[in-house]
């Protein structure tokens, strides 16, 4: 405080009690190792990469005109922040001539490079996901702290992306706190050229609604994929758009994204551009609240993933019924459409490769260069390509003739949480060629290894992704045929990527058991297959495994029915144990008992598990963050809800689980 002029002092003055630790300026020396790697920089100076003692990065904001009323500022609105979708404060350094702020370091870049430099297909699911998180932050700042705060400077600049593409909110450089009792004028006119608020810029009044038309802005561009130019060739692009929407959103179809604007999608993509233009309204009464807003979206990302099962259901009905698919009645079910494979091999963004090249790559298949061989069908290696500049996994030993179909289909298929195809070797030893996954596979992290055991928060996040990629096959009219944590790769950031589809006639997890039923839709089949990796992740076991256990407990789902109420410590991972909120235990158990419903019919589909993943990641987090909950208990300590099934038929129906009794004032962990 001593930073702010005297007569501000008031104003100023923080509630928050969350702490932040303070470095001195050699701390911040060695974490920036002497500033070497510049992450970006603006007008209050740079940001540079660090790593904590621990081994986390962080970024590290250095004010290069030391004005210690601003860093001042800065810290203090921050400070006050507590939000997972707002980059975290982890601490600062206020010495002489060294003033600088450290954050959580945000693998992804933010929301501008990812929609205008980046030409990747971005599917609308995860736009919707980004702008809803964006809006979460803000009803949260204006709507549900102590001391409500405006950003003042939202634009996809100041919007990050976390390893798993969630929004992170960041830049307060220039946010302000408000007394919600007093009007807040400024002369200072500070923003962004097409962002600033256009009545906040003719009378100085600051309010929320100023971030509400920001907002505007930025939701137009996820739906358009278009730069927020005010004007485009003499016209106002922003007033064009509301105009347009006065007389029907039909007027505003030309604009919008033609990735995205398909004819399932389409009634989305309106109400989102209906919701835009609501806050790009001139008069600032006439714009919505920040938390109404967020509940809107809410509603349409729910619709959109139900729209798109529904859409998804209606395409496999409508198809004509071809002889092979009559006769395919009678085999085990396929997990892609019965189609003819096609007689060569792709020619399109997937590269072909020569024997010499994959010889380069790997030294001649060195032994050392040898990943893992999982089935005993075919060899993994890594390698290193375009000289020796990309690393690449090489699957080797393939009957490519057999996958000629599903080389094509996976060649076209682009997802960030699918193992991307990059090329196939047609030539003696036939290979695929796909991006190396630098954190293995999942299931290397949850059974016997020596890596680390995973956080909880780690696994429901790596559900999540896992998730994602495999509804984006089911859209695709693909499926995977083959989920087990096997399939399931991380990269260096974390991320889930799904790998393995294939033609399998049979589901193996441990090389030697079926673990997964038949039934007659193989997207349900699907659905059930990952319901058993739900409970893998779990319990940290195997979907099998006969020593240690009696007869009837030999695999994982027997051993979850079977499981009494009081005894469910027994099967989940030791190493989880006091780290579970247990609403979040309900809800990610019963996601995977409706996955594991005996009936096809009755599963979820993979939108809806996306959702109540989620949810239980929501409820992890907020456990996480909130204060003044009582600690970790024992298992012995406390009753626990209905957590897992005692029956087969309670596993395969879940009843509409209820918060136990405590849930009024609920332990934090189990």
């Amino acid at each position: 405080m001593e930073h702010i002029q005297e007569g501000d002092r008031s104003k100023w003055m923080a509630h928050s009690n969350h702490t932040i630790k303070c470095f001195t300026k050699g701390d911040i020396d060695r974490m920036t190792n002497s500033y070497r790697t510049s992450l970006g920089s603006g007008g209050f100076g740079e940001v540079y990469e660090g790593v904590l003692e621990d081994g986390s990065k962080v970024a590290v904001k250095m004010f290069i005109h030391n004005v210690k009323e601003d860093f001042a500022k800065e810290l203090i609105v921050h400070r006050e922040i507590n939000h997972k979708n707002v980059v975290r404060l982890i601490g600062c350094c206020e010495e002489e001539n060294a003033l600088m702020l450290v954050t959580e370091y945000i693998a992804n870049g933010n929301l501008s490079d990812f929609l205008h430099n980046d030409k990747s297909p971005i599917p609308l699911d995860m736009r919707l996901s980004i702008a809803t998180e964006c809006a979460e932050a803000l009803a949260y700042m204006h709507s549900h702290m102590y001391t409500q705060v405006i950003h003042g400077d939202i634009k996809p600049d100041n919007i990050l992306l976390d390893s798993n593409f969630h929004a992170k909110l960041s830049d307060f450089g220039i946010s302000r706190l408000a007394d919600r009792d007093k009007t807040l004028h400024t002369n200072n006119f500070i923003g962004s050229i097409g962002y600033m608020d256009p009545s906040f810029a003719q009378d100085g009044l600051l309010t929320s609604k100023s971030d509400v038309y920001s907002f505007g802005v930025v939701l137009f561009q996820p739906i358009t994929r278009k730069k927020a130019k005010p004007i485009v060739d003499s016209v106002n692009i922003f007033k064009a758009f509301t105009n347009a929407l006065a007389s029907g959103v039909r007027g505003v179809r030309v604009m919008f994204d033609a990735e995205i604007a398909s004819k399932y999608n389409l009634k989305i993509v309106e109400r989102v551009a209906k919701i835009a233009g609501e806050c790009l309204i001139v008069e600032r009464e006439k714009r919505p609240e920040m938390i109404d807003v967020v509940e809107r979206l809410r509603v349409l990302r729910k619709a959109l993933y139900q729209d798109q099962d529904r859409f998804s259901w209606v395409r496999r009905k409508s198809k004509p019924v071809s002889p092979s698919a009559v006769m395919a009645k009678s085999k085990p079910a396929s997990p892609v459409a019965v189609t003819a494979p096609p007689k060569t091999l792709p020619l399109g963004p997937c590269r072909q490769f020569s024997l010499e090249e994959m010889r380069d790559a790997t030294r001649a298949f060195n032994l050392s260069f040898l990943i893992h061989d999982p089935y005993g069908f075919s060899r993994v290696y890594i390698g290193k390509i375009d000289g020796a500049s990309t690393k690449v996994a090489i699957k080797t030993d393939l009957d490519l003739d057999h996958n000629n179909y599903l080389i094509e289909a996976t060649s076209k298929l682009c997802h960030i949480n699918l193992v991307p195809l990059i090329g196939y070797c047609d030539e003696g030893n036939k290979m695929l060629v796909y991006q190396y996954m630098a954190r293995g596979s999942l299931h290397e992290h949850l059974y016997g290894t020596q890596k680390p055991p995973l956080s909880w928060e780690q696994r429901i996040k790596i559900c999540i992704g896992a998730a994602r990629g495999l509804r984006y096959l089911h859209e695709s009219q693909l499926t995977h045929g083959s989920m087990v944590p096997r399939h399931i790769l991380l990269d260096e950031e974390w991320l889930a990527k799904i790998t393995g589809i294939s033609l399998p006639e049979a589901v193996y997890d441990n090389d030697t058991l079926l673990v997964c039923i038949k039934p007659e839709s193989t997207e349900e089949r699907d659905v059930y297959s990952f319901g058993v990796v739900l409970l893998q992740v779990l319990c940290a076991r195997t979907a099998y495994s006969p020593k240690g256990y009696e007869k009837e407990q030999y695999t994982l789902v027997d051993s979850a029915t079977r499981c009494k109420k009081r005894n469910f410590h027994q099967i989940v991972d030791p190493y989880l144990k006091g780290k579970i909120n247990p609403l979040c235990f309900d809800k990610f158990f019963s996601t995977a008992a409706k996955c594991l419903a005996p009936r096809d019919i009755d599963r979820p589909s993979m939108g809806d598990v996306i959702l109540d993943l989620e949810y239980a990641l929501q409820l992890q987090e907020s456990a996480e963050a909130s204060e003044g909950l009582a600690g970790s208990i024992s298992d012995e300590g406390r009753q626990p809800g209905p957590y897992i099934a005692q029956t087969q038929s309670t596993i395969a129906r879940p009843p509409n689980l209820k918060a136990p009794k405590s849930a009024i004032r609920p332990p934090k962990y189990i």
